[in-house]
């Protein structure tokens, strides 16, 4: 695991001073403290900062191929390297460390551009071929890790985090905020890739790699998912068909999890007493045939958001060696201001920061961490896939019926109110941004200022969501099907494995998500989606799954995301960090907001007419991250 950077120079200019890259890599020492590495010649520099897990010893980077004319630099970890190993020394290639590194630059020489395509792991890398002046940027197939870049002055400049592009002097002289994606991020809780907050700056997609050779950019994908079923459309399945399924899954999840404890240092997980890293624990502890450690994370004095009794009953019936962490508002409001500088593409979710101080904690004892990402994604696990099956009840439902709801519903709490909305909302696209929202749209419209009224009016967020939806007809998708296939690529990366990076890459702590090989992701979309929502029960085959390994009371518990105390939190202990930044000249100067409706809305959350916590969350982000990143 690493942070990477660098860049090309592509057209004639000024070059960049050599000491730019020693910037870059400074920007992102914290992904990658044991050890850096610089490659400068001609038009490319290369740059890395090192967490060493495999071939601690001899894996430093840059990394080149034996004649050296090609270098890469590479963050993440390829499972299959010592398979690709075998076949490429077969092929005469000579290997001179026992880094998964290594294969990369041999299986290019090897295979071209297509060896991407035979890459198994979590990934980005940057590969520089020096007889072609070409240059390769790739990103993992699902968007576990993190790549961004930009262009300016002739030059392809990219890393790990946004913060190493704005290590570059030009860049962070010429930036300037994106308006409406400040706009997107009040509407999603995320900016959905290529998109980021400042304009210019882009996500290079997940599955996807971008080639700057000749004076030319181009992003092309290495990876979609197999239009293949496992049963034809319209067709029933049989018992049988799906014992086989429930045994096929366990076989792929039980592979991915041995690959993934792969590494010459410690490695962990995280417990958080929900089924999903519960069966990862006990798959990692039936395979290592040892206790693993385990690490939770618990809040003081909030019993309503604690679920430390069900890790703690996980972890008892597994013997993991288990550390609790518990977290007070205090920690909480010495840390919101710092966490910041780790979040240059921020996502509007407070889970980032137990999700901080946990990897903190677990990194006194172990370098990596499995973790339980992906499967609510795959398997239909959240709330809104077993509530949008009404979609179609609501729809029968005589129009005067519904003409009278909004007269109730109004004076109900925002997520019934907006469940409402989504269920009778006709439209693929509108429907699932009506499921998606951090609010109401009627509550942004009056919340917004100036700025972002305008932006309102010319919003690129449905346009956004439309082009993905397009993009998954050949599928042919059912609902619930199409609601797994936006998230897997919207809010996945954007927002869960952008928190995961950043939260353990900030504590220097390797964190892996098995469920997400993508393999048994392609497994998964060929799954009808009867064996995900069954009878309103989500992720129905899993469980099944499941059932072998862990207590029947964690299995079938009641669904509960990894909610933070903030609502209670804002009212009390961090009523003068939130009152200090909202009402300061900063916040009020930039037109964003309605100071007014700030105020109503800050009033309506301390007095408990309406739990606001989550946007008043994202306001305290937005201006924490302009007076970071941008002022």
């Amino acid at each position: 695991m690493c942070g990477i950077a660098g860049f090309v120079q592509y057209k004639m200019g000024n070059p960049l001073k050599p000491n730019v890259l020693k910037a870059m890599a400074e920007s992102i020492k914290h992904r990658g403290p044991d050890d850096d590495g610089f490659y400068q010649k001609g038009p490319v520099g290369l740059c890395m900062t090192r967490l060493a897990i495999i071939d601690v010893a001899h894996g430093a980077q840059p990394i080149s191929n034996e004649r050296g004319t090609v270098w890469t630099v590479f963050n993440g970890e390829i499972y299959n390297h010592l398979q690709l190993r075998a076949e490429l020394e077969k092929a005469g290639h000579r290997f001179q460390t026992q880094s998964d590194t290594e294969v990369i630059v041999h299986a290019y020489e090897e295979y071209g551009d297509e060896f991407i395509s035979r890459l198994r792991g979590m990934f980005a890398f940057a590969l520089w071929d020096q007889t072609f002046q070409k240059l390769i940027i790739a990103r993992d197939h699902v968007g576990v890790k993190p790549l961004y870049y930009t262009t300016q002055d002739g030059f392809l400049i990219f890393g790990s985090e946004i913060k190493a592009l704005l290590a570059v002097p030009t860049v962070n002289a010429a930036k300037k905020v994106d308006v409406k994606q400040i706009l997107t991020l009040m509407t999603l809780q995320y900016v959905p890739t290529p998109d980021t907050l400042l304009k210019g700056v882009r996500k290079l997609p997940a599955g996807n790699y971008l080639v700057c050779q000749q004076g030319k950019l181009t992003v092309k994908p290495f990876w979609n998912l197999p239009n293949a079923s496992k049963i034809a459309p319209g067709k029933k399945y049989s018992k049988a068909d799906e014992n086989l399924w429930v045994e096929e899954l366990r076989n792929r999840f039980f592979a991915s999890v041995k690959e993934q404890m792969m590494a010459d240092v410690p490695v962990g997980a995280f417990l958080s007493g929900g089924m999903d890293s519960s069966l990862v624990v006990a798959a990692m502890t039936q395979q290592a045939k040892r206790r693993i450690k385990t690490y939770s994370v618990g809040f003081e004095n909030e019993h309503d958001f604690n679920e430390l009794k069900y890790s703690q009953k996980v972890s008892l019936w597994l013997k993991s060696e288990h550390r609790e962490l518990m977290v007070n508002a205090q920690m909480l409001n010495d840390l919101i201001p710092k966490l910041v500088k780790y979040q240059d593409d921020p996502v509007i979710d407070p889970a980032v920061l137990p999700s901080f101080l946990v990897s903190l904690f677990a990194r006194q004892e172990v370098k990596v961490v499995l973790t339980g990402e992906g499967a609510d994604e795959l398997f239909g696990g959240y709330h809104r896939y077993s509530f949008d099956r009404f979609h179609s009840s609501i729809q029968s439902v005589p129009d005067w019926v519904k003409d009278m709801v909004p007269f109730v519903t109004k004076y109900l709490r925002d997520p019934y109110h907006q469940a409402w909305k989504a269920l009778n909302t006709k439209d693929l696209v509108k429907r699932h941004l009506a499921w998606s929202r951090l609010c109401l749209e009627e509550t942004l419209q009056g919340l917004a200022g100036d700025k972002l009224l305008y932006e309102m009016e010319h919003s690129k967020v449905e346009e956004t969501l439309e082009t993905i939806f397009e993009k998954a007809a050949p599928y042919k998708f059912d609902h619930l099907n199409l609601m797994l296939y936006m998230d897997l690529k919207t809010w996945l990366p954007d927002d869960l494995l952008n928190k995961v990076d950043r939260t353990s890459m900030a504590a220097s702590l390797e964190a892996r998500v098995p469920y997400l090989d993508h393999r048994l992701v392609e497994f998964a979309y060929s799954l009808p989606s009867s064996v995900k929502l069954k009878g309103g029960v989500g992720k129905y085959i899993l469980k099944r799954a499941a059932a072998k390994y862990i207590p029947k009371e964690i299995i079938n518990r009641h669904k509960k995301g990894f909610a933070v105390p903030l609502g209670p939190w804002f009212k009390k202990e961090l009523k003068p960090l939130l009152l200090d930044i909202l009402g300061s000249d900063s916040f009020k100067k930039r037109g964003y907001f309605n100071q007014t409706r700030v105020n109503e809305i800050v009033q309506d959350h301390m007095t408990g007419r309406q739990d606001h916590h989550l946007l008043l969350y994202g306001l305290l982000l937005v201006e924490l991250w302009h007076r970071k990143f941008v002022d």
